[in-house]
């Protein structure tokens, strides 16, 4: 698949439906900013990872905090807990390490096809639209943050399932 490479100088992103990782970029001066993998175009954000996840978590009109704590009442206490920063959009997102890190990765677990191992304490995420992003962490750490997302998901959604229900009868 061809991408398109927008690598202007972006102060700002909207994470959205399209949006499948959030991945850390050392820019000429050292800075951490991101590196945006869209389904058709990589996009450059002079931000670090953490501060476009917890911006969107409240452009999506929540905290950072607050969604982080409603995923542990619901799905137990654990680390590197998921994100939903919108679940009308489909937007759950996953970090790989701990989200304070610069070097951490935000994955959009609607959007992970599978995870292969390519290396020791190595994998490669491979996207819905073929597109591989090869990731310094072992295929059983990532299918293991993956599930977590997939099911506090899938938690989230039986409970709109349920609610939408209720109001249609």
């Amino acid at each position: 698949m061809t991408f398109k490479m927008n690598y202007e100088k972006v102060k700002d992103y909207e994470i959205n439906e399209d949006t499948m990782a959030i991945v850390p970029f050392i820019n000429e001066k050292g800075a951490v900013w991101s590196e945006i993998f869209e389904r058709e175009a990589l996009i450059l954000v002079e931000k670090k990872p953490f501060r476009i996840i917890k911006d969107n978590c409240l452009y999506y009109g929540g905290s950072y905090d607050g969604k982080k704590e409603a995923a542990r009442i619901n799905m137990g206490k654990m680390c590197f807990a998921p994100i939903m920063i919108d679940s009308k959009l489909d937007l759950y997102f996953f970090p790989i390490q701990s989200p304070r890190n610069d070097t951490c990765i935000w994955l959009a677990q609607p959007h992970i096809r599978r995870i292969d191992t390519i290396g020791h304490k190595r994998a490669s995420v491979i996207f819905s639209n073929g597109m591989d992003l090869p990731i310094e962490n072992t295929r059983a750490s990532l299918v293991g943050k993956l599930h977590r997302a997939a099911q506090y998901r899938s938690v989230l959604l039986k409970r709109q399932v349920k609610r939408s229900n209720l109001i249609l009868t």
